[in-house]
């Protein structure tokens, strides 16, 4: 009886994979999943049971943070699926050096996966912007923190997939990307020029679709492999523009400075986070535009279609699926 690890499988990654996993069930009728999770008595790791019944789910507790409590769910398992998160649970981060708790929490995946042979991993990553840029952006930490972790694990562990994500469409939701004005006027306002086509993806369903594919094909089909979960590029702009012709609502696109953005998420995440999301996005407006997946990787090399035959979700597949209506008005 094949068994699958999965880690955050509260989160949009983990519970994507499931919906995935449940939706094509029959592909692994016999599989049983360990649903790692810090509190599994929890209201969102309890609804994983309801939501998915026709899936062996066991909830296992288990801190990424602590090495010692991965053991349970790790064991037996034939393949994990690994992502880390750049926010640290439930505090703000204050200092650049406390971004590197991402790296503890990698260390500690890489090293129980070892302990146990696990055969293969799937490993949710991205690009190492410190490296693209030639050393022009050395603090995009979200990002080379999670590089880091993915060649410790291809270094030490069997086989490893790896999906490198774009720019999250959920994201919309926070200020720095997009506001109602106050009157009435959705605006699509990241630092960017409004030509610059950008990556992006559903997090909360393109990255289990993906994970479910490559579970299902196996290590011998898609190990050491790098998978860009990201749909055709579109401009900020035309995010604007498709955003009215879907919602029937009046939008346009006017970039805040990159001062103001920055402040913006020190505020919700943290002053240690500033210059790292400062640089992503200064990034974002130099990178090369006939490249994908943040300008790092060439069309040809994104294999997703002929390996795995899937694709991530366009804006207007996602504005449908997501029913959403832009921020809330004002006051």
């Amino acid at each position: 009886m094949p068994q699958l690890t999965i880690l955050g499988a509260t989160g949009n990654q983990g519970r994507g994979l499931l919906r995935a996993l449940h939706a094509n069930k029959h592909h692994h009728p016999d599989l049983t999943i360990h649903a790692i999770t810090r509190n599994p008595a929890s209201e969102s790791a309890q609804s994983l049971l309801s939501d998915f019944p026709e899936l062996r789910i066991r909830l296992v507790p288990g801190d990424v943070y602590r090495a010692e409590t991965l053991r349970d769910g790790f064991r037996d398992a034939d393949a994990l699926f690994a992502m880390t998160h750049n926010r640290l649970p439930g505090r703000l981060i204050e200092t650049e050096d406390e971004m590197r708790h991402e790296l503890v929490a990698g260390r500690n995946i890489v090293d129980v996966a070892r302990e146990f042979h696990i055969p293969h991993v799937i490993l949710s990553s991205l690009p190492n912007l410190s490296r693209c840029s030639q050393g022009r952006f050395t603090k995009v930490f979200h990002f080379d923190h999670k590089n880091q972790i993915e060649e410790w694990a291809r270094q030490e562990l069997p086989a490893v997939t790896v999906l490198y994500p774009g720019l999250y469409y959920s994201n919309l939701s926070t200020p720095q990307y997009c506001r109602r004005t106050e009157d009435n006027i959705v605006r699509f306002c990241a630092p960017c020029p409004p030509s610059k086509p950008a990556d992006w993806v559903d997090p909360a369903w393109d990255i289990g679709v993906y994970a479910a594919k490559i579970f299902h094909l196996g290590p011998h089909k898609t190990a050491s492999k790098i998978y860009p979960v990201v749909a055709p590029k579109i401009t900020f702009a035309d995010m604007a523009r498709t955003f009215s012709a879907v919602t029937g609502q009046r939008a346009v696109f006017e970039p805040i400075s990159l001062d103001e953005w920055g402040q913006i998420v020190a505020r919700a995440a943290g002053r240690g986070y500033e210059r790292d999301i400062r640089q992503m996005m200064e990034w974002i407006v130099v990178a090369p535009q006939e490249k994908v997946c943040y300008g790092t990787m060439d069309e040809a090399e994104d294999l997703s279609g002929v390996d795995l035959g899937v694709r991530a979700s366009t804006f207007e597949e996602w504005l449908v699926r997501s029913g959403w209506q832009g921020p809330p008005s004002q006051g």
